[in-house]
């Protein structure tokens, strides 16, 4: 069985590295986007399994990617969760209605992220929702 692939899209190299690092260490494949337009390209080339998305980021940020993602034939069934400093509940209820299968606060507790990466991925799984 392969491993999930995950594209963490984040303009901060030290929060890329430490996803990548405890996302590989779960048994996750990274691909990796240092900017919303990068990460939007990234995954209409990839298909990742699921897309972890940051908000605040200059140029187009992560409302637009999500946005973007939710409009394209082929990027609409990717599972995306937003993992960002905006904690406020309209963050969160705005992310859930454009789409987002959660919403995560940084800073976040690693078991936390990994649980909602987890509870994501399998939805995403083929026969899921069946039944």
């Amino acid at each position: 069985m392969t491993p999930p692939r995950i594209l963490v899209v984040d303009d901060d190299p030290a929060v890329r590295e430490v996803l990548r690092s405890t996302l590989a260490r779960d048994g996750h494949e990274v691909l990796a986007a240092a900017s919303g337009m990068e990460g939007l390209v990234r995954a209409q080339a990839e298909s990742p399994d699921l897309v972890l998305l940051d908000v605040m980021m200059p140029g187009m940020d992560g409302w637009e990617v999500l946005k973007l993602l939710k409009l394209d034939a082929a990027t609409r069934e990717i599972p995306v969760v937003i993992l960002s400093v905006r904690a406020e509940p309209r963050d969160r209820i705005r992310a859930l209605q454009e789409g987002a299968v959660d919403y995560v606060a940084k800073p976040f507790a690693v078991e936390e992220l990994l649980a909602s990466l987890a509870v994501a991925l399998r939805r995403a799984e083929p026969g899921a929702g069946d039944g």
